[in-house]
């Protein structure tokens, strides 16, 4: 048994020395290859925009008017208050602003002292009136053009309003501030929405994403707001170019690293919130995938 095994231990060291080192198989990159593709920044994917969106006026929730998850255009009435009383206040001041009976009566008023004060004037013409009356005529007739002025004067007063009430009115239809998803309502039917708290629901802008890294501070040169990079989405295994639209002023104190958001277009909703991304290279075709695959070469020791 122990010269059986020397033989093979022979036989392996003689196979060596004729056929020279082994090839061992070993992983390298190609040379063009992108640093950040092997070790790629790590960040995560968010709405572009989240709001909670806020009444502008307070009153009592009377209807929905889209589900929750439906998208939205900016605009789109999202949820309607109760404003039967404010349509009567609206509708008063829409009487208000047709009426025309104050500013005819100052007009015929006018009217009429105006010819008064003519025959007053005739009259003193030929001595047959004082010039006391005279006066007293010429006062009236400054007092009905002033009265004319004030009834013009509140005219305009009541289109204000009229405009100001319309304007109210259309506040108890809240409205979207931006395209986006209905996340989640905050508020149901028949709910109090108060001064105190507002908001009636969260909207999600998801046509255009937000994906946030965290840039340790010796990669900090390379990357400039303007500039393009390429995300992968982990998650749905996507890559999208995006653009650098911020960058931190300075590094975080506990992290030492620095913030970066690149903006990300997302109209055909294929890439998700949420999702973890990483950055792999910068101003980078990202339909290059065959070029950038790693390679398995051999070679000598």
């Amino acid at each position: 048994m122990f010269y059986r095994a020397l033989l093979y231990l022979l036989a392996v060291f003689g196979l060596q020395s004729f056929h020279g080192p082994l090839a061992v198989a070993q992983f390298t990159p190609p040379a063009s290859a992108s640093d950040y593709e092997y070790s790629p920044i790590e960040g995560f994917s968010q709405p572009f925009r989240t709001a909670r969106v806020a009444a502008a006026v307070t009153g009592i929730v009377d209807a929905r008017t889209v589900a929750e998850g439906s998208e939205v255009l900016k605009g789109d009435c999202l949820l309607k208050l109760d404003s039967s009383v404010h349509q009567e206040l609206v509708q008063i001041s829409r009487v208000a602003l047709q009426a025309r009976g104050e500013l005819a009566t100052a007009k015929a008023e006018l009217a009429a002292r105006r010819t008064r004060f003519e025959r007053i004037e005739t009259l003193a013409g030929r001595e047959h009136a004082t010039p006391v009356e005279l006066l007293q005529a010429r006062e009236q007739v400054a007092l009905a053009e002033a009265n004319v002025l004030t009834a013009q004067e509140k005219q305009l007063q009541r289109k204000a309003e009229f405009k100001k009430l319309t304007a109210e009115a259309n506040q108890y239809c809240v409205a979207a501030p931006f395209d986006g998803v209905i996340v989640q309502f905050l508020k149901e039917e028949g709910e109090y929405v108060g001064a105190v708290d507002p908001d009636v629901c969260v909207l999600a802008q998801l046509n255009v994403l937000s994906v946030n890294f965290l840039v340790p501070r010796d990669r900090r040169p390379e990357i400039q707001v303007g500039g393009h990079a390429t995300v992968q989405f982990v998650d749905s295994n996507r890559r999208a170019t995006g653009s650098i639209y911020f960058v931190s002023p300075f590094p975080d104190g506990e992290t030492n690293m620095y913030t970066v958001k690149v903006r990300v277009d997302n109209a055909d909703r294929l890439l998700n919130a949420g999702s973890r991304c990483h950055l792999l290279n910068l101003d980078a075709d990202p339909n290059a995938n065959a070029a950038d695959q790693p390679q398995l070469t051999m070679q000598l020791k």
